[in-house]
């Protein structure tokens, strides 16, 4: 019979390689891993991290900006990169129950919205209509995955934005994936006219 393969990656300067092993080869690695000192290891915690199924909210947090992390900036918090997007992951031992929170400067449909009637005679622009609809559009269906957000930091037409990912789902690819697709599209519908504005 044939072993059970599975698959898994790791990063190493940026760059990510996935490899695979059998069933028995990741029991073997866990139980050594289990007997070394761990103590002070970052990449003895990594590689657990990678083969352990997390039980704590703590440790699904980390498996997921491991999952996810980018090492290029160095912050006070940790970083991630979702489809091309940099964002903060911040966590707290004690708001640990439910979510955690990734931050990013996002555009601010409210301020274009409210300002656009300015820039009418132009072709960039859709109706306000169309802007308003794809607004509410983002925010019920970023409601439809579960996730809060709040913002603060107006600047302009930015906004400093902070999702609430539900715990349970964050290490769930197909979660990620359809909130990377909600971003996306938010920040495609309203890039042209954006960039016209920055430019005149």
């Amino acid at each position: 019979m044939r072993n059970e393969i599975k698959e898994s990656t790791l990063r190493r300067k940026e760059k990510m390689f996935t490899f695979k092993l059998e069933e028995s080869k990741v029991s073997l690695l866990l139980s050594i891993l289990e007997s070394i000192e761990k103590e002070g290891s970052k990449e003895l915690k990594e590689l657990e991290l990678i083969f352990k199924d997390p039980s704590t909210d703590e440790e699904i947090v980390e498996k997921f900006i491991l999952k996810y992390k980018y090492d290029k900036y160095t912050h006070d918090l940790p970083s991630i990169m979702l489809n091309k997007r940099i964002y903060s992951v911040e966590y707290k031992k004690e708001d640990m129950i439910k979510f955690a929170s990734i931050k990013y400067a996002m555009p601010s449909y409210e301020s274009f919205i409210a300002d656009m009637d300015k820039y009418n005679n132009t072709n960039v622009f859709k109706e306000k209509n169309f802007y308003i609809d794809k607004l509410n559009n983002f925010k019920e269906s970023i409601k439809n995955l579960g996730i809060l957000i709040k913002e603060s930091n107006l600047n302009e037409y930015t906004v400093f934005t902070t999702f609430y990912l539900p715990i349970e789902k964050i290490l769930d690819d197909n979660f990620i994936n359809s909130f990377v697709d909600i971003l996306d599209d938010y920040h495609k519908n309203i890039n042209d006219e954006l960039v016209y504005i920055y430019k005149n």
